[in-house]
């Protein structure tokens, strides 16, 4: 059973809101992560930790001034025992001398550190929207009435396989192929000015190993840019993501509070936090797989209730894209898409193999509850003309009860014949809450017990 997290630390000013828990000096993990502005830090921390902590730490972008982060943290007033503020890089760095090179969605954020203190700051508009752009532009017009975010979807998974291919075979209405020397010329330029903003600090601050951190640092590209620039001693940090968020929890916690009455056991379960892992490239790559009807037809749906086994117990709370759930024991967070609000969870025993459970949020433009049946003659329209489309689908069943809730149900069978993903569709509010678990025969017993946890305790934040 995992603790419950005594220290916490918040991401503020950026795109992301994260959450890191640690329990005392303990190793850290991530705890949460949604949308900017989100719920608020003072509304995060309730919902996932609860009780307050004893130490909270506001980690911030390094070129907020000094009243900024004075008024942060007395807004902060209360969330914890104590509050206290931390610059991103230095959080990353720590005690030791360094360049951190942060290229996130929006912009590239170049600051040397030393002595714990963070300076030279420079920025760039360069980040993984405007990579994004140059493969939008080798995939040619968007088709008409094609959605905006579907398209940049594709291209982000279409720059992102092109890292490790040479090229990426695509589908009908598009070019036949985009290979990495096509794109490889505009993508360098659209990362020169991160390049450029961490040259500068060097130059101004003196040499320093470089770290790269957000969402831009495991791109090969990258470092080959900076190896080109003759900028040596570069790492990618583990977790790049939340690397800042994870190492403000790894300085010195403050002393002890005095002990806190237990809380009730149904308290402890909604409380218990995620355990840490790295998200890697195949998962998200298995995510698409998982998720291919749900992108197609706008919805999801689970296995049929008859088969699922009891629920394990949940080990751990995942907050995010407008949505909270809990995560079965045994299993974590490794990846997602923002533009879908996808999340994705593998075994941590196995977080590259065919088992995974992918959960996202589409809006619906009106109040399911309010129009019920509007809501399952829209499901049930898409899922017939998918199937009259050729896609693999069966077993829809339009009201089925799993975990304690009315569902909607029906099954995809992968094309390689060997594994099937089983969708649950849980209808709310203004929004249609998808769950699909692929498994494969050997594997399902264990997988529907997972989903279970999920689609039980899935609802809208």
């Amino acid at each position: 059973m995992s603790a419950v997290p005594t220290r916490v630390a918040v991401a503020v000013g950026t795109s992301r809101l994260r959450m890191a828990g640690a329990v005392g000096d303990g190793e850290p993990w991530l705890l949460a992560e949604v949308a900017a502005p989100g719920p608020g830090v003072r509304a995060l921390v309730a919902d996932v930790v609860g009780a307050p902590p004893h130490e909270l730490v506001l980690v911030h972008p390094p070129a907020w001034p000094s009243a900024r982060v004075a008024a942060e943290v007395a807004r902060c007033a209360g969330v914890a025992r104590q509050v206290r503020a931390v610059p991103a890089p230095v959080a990353v760095a720590g005690s030791n001398p360094a360049a951190v090179l942060d290229v996130g969605g929006s912009g590239a954020e170049a600051t040397r550190v030393a002595g714990g203190r963070a300076f030279a700051c420079r920025t760039r508009p360069a980040g993984g929207a405007a990579l994004d752009e140059v493969v939008l532009a080798a995939l040619g017009p968007s088709p008409a009435g094609a959605d905006p975010a579907t398209r940049r979807a594709e291209a982000r998974r279409v720059r992102e396989v092109l890292s490790l291919l040479p090229a990426v075979p695509l589908g009908a209405g598009l070019p036949v192929q985009v290979t990495a020397a096509q794109v490889r010329p505009g993508l360098a330029a659209a990362l020169g000015p991160a390049v450029e903003a961490l040259r500068a600090v060097l130059a101004a601050a003196g040499p320093a190993p470089v770290l790269l951190v957000g969402g831009v640092a495991r791109a090969p590209l990258l470092a080959e840019l900076l190896d080109e620039a003759g900028i040596a001693d570069v790492t990618v940090v583990a977790r790049p993501d939340a690397a800042a968020v994870l190492g403000a929890l790894r300085t010195p916690p403050a002393p002890a509070p005095p002990p806190v009455p237990a809380r009730s056991p149904a308290a402890r379960r909604r409380l218990r936090p995620l355990p840490p892992r790295r998200r890697t490239r195949t998962a998200l790559a298995l995510a698409a797989v998982a998720v291919g009807a749900a992108a197609l037809l706008g919805l999801g749906a689970l296995l049929p209730p008859a088969s699922a086994p009891a629920a394990p117990v949940p080990a751990g709370v995942l907050v995010q894209y407008g949505y909270r759930l809990d995560v079965p024991a045994g299993w974590e967070h490794t990846g997602g898409l923002p533009e879908r609000r996808r999340t994705l969870l593998t075994p941590v025993a196995a977080p590259e193999g065919s088992d995974l459970i992918a959960v996202e949020l589409s809006p619906l433009g009106y109040d399911a509850d309010a129009e019920p049946q509007r809501a399952q003659a829209e499901l049930r329209a898409e899922y017939d003309a998918a199937v009259a489309a050729g896609s693999p689908l069966s077993g829809y069943v339009p009201a089925a009860r799993t975990a304690g809730r009315t569902v909607t149900t029906y099954r995809q069978q992968d094309p390689d014949g060997r594994t099937v993903v089983d969708w649950f569709v849980v209808l709310d509010g203004p929004a249609q809450l998808s769950v699909g678990c692929r498994h494969t025969a050997a594997g399902a017993e264990a997988v529907l017990a997972a989903c279970a946890v999920v689609v039980g305790s899935i609802r809208r934040t």
